[in-house]
């Protein structure tokens, strides 16, 4: 008789196992299940071969009933049990003898035990500074880091996306979301001398003082950092190709990683002769093909493989810090992006895959009142599962070389995607994918009598123009306007989307103040509507998001209104619970499944009722953030009602500091320092290093399996480490499309090093909440 043991995965047993080298373990009250004995333990270690299961089998050779059996823990370091079930024997009655396979389902383990916490930091790697790097992180900076957090009692590092985004070849490819390849890494992370120092000793030297010369910016100067390291590697690759393209390692990367790896590299070697990486302007390659990649390898060999050699040093870089990690039991962290570029390799090679005729991005929240609109294509769902999801299979399975856990960027895209058309710029004209809209009957049923042109044109009265350009009323009128009906106005046609208003002033070489004021007016009139279409069928249709702004909505009568807020609140907070969970279960399992890294998902903005259920279900971990709460009508998350599965966190990446937020609003900063602080009397001016230690304690003192803090606001508890001006420590405004992701450490990572009273400020704090 075969007994198969199958235990459900619960994370809070799985990273306490992980951290200390511990593996769950089976002993009973039989010979062939070790009759109890502790030393025997060994030998029925349970495996997770499925991320949700833990799972055992074993013949159960002459049973005699019942069969009683626990669950234990063993410690590999030490060989031997450190912990048994706290509960009763579980039991297998009588079973037929002639039953050839059991199966059993177990769940809910105990142990006398304290679940596992733990702490983090998180810094973009482009942002670490150490006197080896070249005016930039690089991967192996992440070394030194690791020492810092062993030191300080952290156990993981979380990271940015790391992988290629070089489109332009200037600062506008600095966006670490807008990947060129899910699969390649950026080439900006190399370490220069790790590759080979340059024979030419003149040019070594003219290097070696670009290095010192950028090391000493305050900030990123990512366009001559690239365009350095470019000249180098063009130079490196001249003088090393033989030796290292040759090579045994050399082969073997490549032969693991052909699928993506020379696509990529053909993509790229293409991209830079023709001086664009919009394919669709190509003479030759417009549309890749088999054919394409080998004709181009067989003619231009030597120059596709200068790709192929950036990015083989990136993977051995790259492995030895995690290789390196491990050793300190330190987790590293990435990040997966939501979305790719629409010029990427990926689009490229896999077209039918994307939904290139519209742009991802995400409803107005806290970060941006007109909403997101990032660019990206959507995914094609429907295609990517009838291959069982692949593609995102391989990009996990891939990213699982690098790191043991992985953040899911804007996880609510797998439930549902905000999807913009592509006459839009801004995100409030935006709608859910996938959704079920309404039809016009649907909305006469909210006694909203459909009208085409007050319903889906934007509103335009004299007193909405005149709130919305002042003094330059009469200009925009002769200019943009075409009058319908007295004091009813209508947009030009050549300026009715928001895409033809862009164009009309890009036109222009410089744009003056008023031209801006001018634009955003325009930009935000177009937005003035109470439905927009469905992307896909055009019969249907979206209320418009943000209803409250919505200068239409508030040209609506009483009764109207309040018949389309029913039917707003109906679409948007009911109507789609059932099919958002339907969309996410049947994509995230599978993709959870890929590989054993521990996913986190990043759950913030507009969250469908049904996502905390999900994400509880398949043991995702939140993510908790006190200026973003979740409870409607509260103004402050409280840390200490964080669920078990998350991560209590100070601020984003996106998001001001710590210390910064302090200062944006005091009237709501005063209340915090009331209500959260619990101090009395007036808030002082800045968040003074003694609030910043109470505000890091009270999240270390939640509940939350993680909490994760940004350096920065790390730092923030020492007046001596922490940056003279908490403004420059931001890494990121959603709002701004042109921002460069420029932000760097001001100190050297070797200062940390030796900054024992804070180092052990930092490791008392962990170890007086840690279990």
């Amino acid at each position: 008789m075969k007994l198969s043991f199958q235990l459900q995965y619960e994370p809070q047993w799985a990273e306490l196992l992980r951290m200390n080298n511990w593996s769950l373990a089976l002993l009973g009250n039989q010979s062939f299940f070790g009759d109890w004995d502790e030393k025997k333990a060994c030998n029925y270690l349970l495996q997770t071969n499925n991320f949700k299961i833990w799972t055992y089998s074993l013949e159960a050779v002459k049973p005699e009933f019942p069969i009683e059996y626990k669950y234990l823990i063993y410690d590999h370091t030490n060989e031997k049990v450190v912990a048994w079930e706290s509960r009763e024997n579980r039991v297998l009655t009588d079973i037929h003898p002639e039953t050839a396979n059991i199966v059993l389902s177990d769940a809910d383990l105990h142990f006398d035990i304290p679940f596992f916490k733990g702490a983090g930091v998180a810094i973009p790697v482009f942002s670490l500074r150490t006197q080896h790097s070249f005016g930039v992180g690089e991967f192996l900076d992440l070394v030194k880091m690791i020492d810092w957090a062993k030191l300080c009692g952290l156990r993981l590092i979380q990271t940015l996306p790391i992988n290629d985004t070089t489109l332009q070849h200037t600062n506008a490819d600095s966006y670490p979301y807008n990947t060129l390849s899910v699969f390649a890494l950026h080439p900006m992370y190399l370490r220069l001398e790790k590759m080979g120092q340059l024979k030419d000793a003149k040019k070594q030297a003219y290097f070696d003082e670009q290095k010192i010369t950028l090391n000493k910016l305050k900030t990123v100067d990512y366009q001559s950092v690239n365009e350095f390291k470019w000249e180098y590697f063009k130079l490196i690759y001249k003088q090393e190709k033989s030796t290292v393209v040759s090579s045994k390692d050399f082969k073997l990367y490549v032969e693991n990683n052909k699928d993506w790896l020379f696509p990529y590299a053909v993509f790229s070697f293409l991209r830079d002769s023709y001086q664009t990486p919009d394919f669709s302007s190509w003479q030759e390659g417009t549309c890749y093909s088999e054919e394409l990649i080998k004709k181009t390898l067989k003619h231009e060999s030597e120059a596709v493989y200068f790709y192929i050699f950036l990015q083989f040093h990136l993977h051995l870089q790259l492995s030895e810090v995690h290789e390196y990690a491990q050793k300190k039991g330190i987790m590293l962290k990435g990040d997966i992006p939501i979305g790719v570029s629409p010029y990427s390799v990926d689009v490229w090679q896999n077209p039918d895959l994307f939904n290139t005729n519209v742009q991802a991005g995400a409803p107005p929240d806290d970060f941006s009142d007109k909403g997101q609109n990032w660019g990206f294509p959507t995914y094609n769902w429907e295609l990517m599962a009838k291959d069982g999801y692949s593609w995102w299979k391989h990009r996990l399975k891939h990213m699982a070389n690098y790191f043991d856990a992985y953040r899911i960027d804007h996880i609510l895209g797998f439930f549902r995607i905000w999807e913009i058309p592509s006459h839009a710029k801004w995100g409030l004209l935006g709608q859910f994918n996938k959704a079920l809209p309404l039809s016009e009957a649907e909305i006469n049923s909210y006694n909203l009598l459909f009208d085409e042109k007050r319903y889906l044109k934007p509103y335009i009265s004299e007193d909405i123009l005149s709130s919305l350009f002042g003094e330059f009323t009469a200009e925009v009128i002769s200019n943009f306007m075409l009058e319908e009906t007295s004091g009813a106005y209508v947009l030009n046609p050549k300026f009715d989307t928001q895409r033809k208003v862009s164009s009309y002033f890009s036109t222009k070489k410089e744009l003056t103040e008023k031209d801006e004021y001018l634009k955003n007016g325009l930009l935000k009139l177009i937005c003035q509507v109470l439905f927009v279409k469905d992307n896909r069928n055009p019969d249907f249709y979206h209320p418009r998001i943000s209803f409250h702004t919505n200068l239409s909505y508030l040209a609506l009568n009483k009764e109207d209104k309040d018949n389309y807020l029913k039917l707003y609140e109906d679409f948007y907070y009911h109507r789609h619970n059932d099919f958002w969970e339907q969309q996410a279960i049947k994509k995230l399992p599978v993709l959870l499944g890929a590989t054993k890294m521990l996913a986190f998902g990043e759950d913030l903005g507009m969250i469908p009722f049904c996502v905390p259920e999900v994400m509880r279900e398949l043991h995702l971990i939140s993510l908790e953030i006190q200026r973003m709460p979740k409870q409607p009508g509260q103004e402050f998350g409280v840390s200490y009602f964080a669920p078990y599965l998350s991560v209590c966190t100070t601020s984003t990446h996106d998001m001001s500091t710590m210390r910064a937020w302090w200062e944006e609003d005091k009237e709501k900063t005063q209340r915090y320092f009331n209500t959260l602080l619990f101090e009395n009397g007036d808030v002082p001016q800045v968040c003074e290093p003694w609030i910043a230690e109470k505000i890091i304690s009270q999240h270390i003192q939640s509940p939350a399996m993680w909490v994760i803090l940004p350096l920065q606001d790390w730092l923030s508890m020492d007046e001596e480490l922490r940056h003279p001006n908490a403004l420059a420590e931001r890494i990121n405004v959603p709002d701004n499309p042109k921002n460069v992701w420029c932000y760097r450490m001001h100190l050297d990572v070797d200062m940390l090093l030796t900054a024992t009273n804070f180092n052990q400020k930092i490791k008392t704090m962990i170890e007086n909440e840690r279990p």
